[in-house]
């Protein structure tokens, strides 16, 4: 924000101070700092009504609202520096600590493609490109399936994209000298976002992935097992029609257990209206949501949406103890969401 200020003050100043000549060459400038420099955010707020153990309760939610700035410096041997710096605001929390880190990197693009190194999401959570309909909400994917991941000590390369393919990796430095370092790798064909290609197909896993389990009695502490989680994700869009359909295998390094599960979704534009229909089941728990969109702008969205989620739970075989995977609950919420 301090630079994004910064950026802001100095271009009134050289407004006010220049020549009228030189006004050309400062717009030049400013709009050159616009395109390097890119402040951007989104608030999505929803009245949510719950029901979960027979209780019933209305809350406001912020829904994953975030801020950032992004950017990129040209640099020699036609290279160019890129950075994010993502925060995570949460405007119904009464804390003075709104802020949550999300996404936060600096790193080289070039010809042999794009590094980068900090906080990141796992190749296995990108390789989702937009399938998630309900991100953010009640039906996201992370409520069921495990792996949706995002992690400090980072590095991460894509390579180029060639005929549509492209290859992700992720490597994560552990904190754990015991434990070895986990993983993430890759491959896509199409456009994650459905813009440049009308089908989107991804092949990812993960080794060695610390996850930590809630305890279902709040007395017992967590548990982080190392787990590897293989996804299969694809999406095709048939004009305003949209299908898509994803696989997941998830297995504890430590005792070889696996459980499969899969979702499968829909979703169909009717002028400024977008329906959406989505399924997920995982390790004996389900959830089905139905939604729809209302697009009163570029950047501006009414939405309201129902789920019916199953919950589940896992016995260690260590200790006994259960941990919980997904919290049974049905919820409704209408909101707003506006980007910037």
């Amino acid at each position: 924000m301090k630079l994004v200020k910064s950026c802001i003050a100095m271009t009134l100043c050289s407004l006010l101070s220049v020549p009228t000549f030189a006004a050309d060459k400062t717009s030049e400038k400013t709009q050159e700092q616009q395109d390097v420099i890119d402040f951007y955010g989104k608030l999505n707020i929803s009245l949510q009504a719950s029901e979960e153990k027979g209780e019933s309760f209305n809350e406001l939610k912020s829904n994953a609202s975030r801020v950032g700035v992004k950017g990129k410096y040209e640099l020699d041997h036609d290279l160019t520096a890129i950075y994010k710096l993502e925060w995570q605001v949460n405007v119904n929390d009464d804390s003075k600590d709104t802020l949550t880190a999300r996404n936060q990197w600096v790193g080289i693009r070039g010809g042999f493609g794009e590094l980068t190194v900090g906080r990141s999401d796992t190749t296995l959570k990108v390789s989702q490109g937009k399938f998630d309909l309900f991100n953010d909400y009640e039906a996201d994917l992370k409520h069921l399936f495990i792996g949706e991941n995002r992690v400090a000590d980072s590095i991460t390369y894509k390579s180029p994209v060639y005929k549509n393919l492209q290859l992700l990796t992720s490597y994560i430095i552990s904190d754990d000298i015991e434990a070895d370092d986990p993983y993430s790798i890759g491959v896509f064909f199409g456009d994650l976002n459905l813009k440049k290609t009308d089908f989107f197909l991804s092949v990812a896993h993960d080794e060695n992935m610390p996850v930590k389990f809630k305890p279902v009695d709040s007395g017992e502490s967590s548990r982080t097992e190392a787990l590897a989680n293989t996804r299969v994700t694809g999406m095709y869009k048939f004009g305003d029609l949209r299908l898509g359909a994803m696989f997941v295998d998830t297995e504890v390094v430590n005792t070889g257990k696996s459980e499969t599960g899969f979702a499968a979704n829909a979703s169909y534009k009717i002028g400024k209206v977008l329906a959406k229909v989505q399924y997920q089941e995982f390790s004996g728990a389900d959830s089905i949501s139905v939604g729809a969109d209302y697009k009163l702008g570029k950047n501006t969205k009414v939405y309201a949406w129902f789920t019916d989620r199953e919950g589940n739970q896992i016995t260690s075989n260590d200790d006994g103890i259960d941990y919980i995977l997904a919290t049974k609950g049905q919820y409704f919420a209408i909101g707003m969401e506006q980007k910037f």
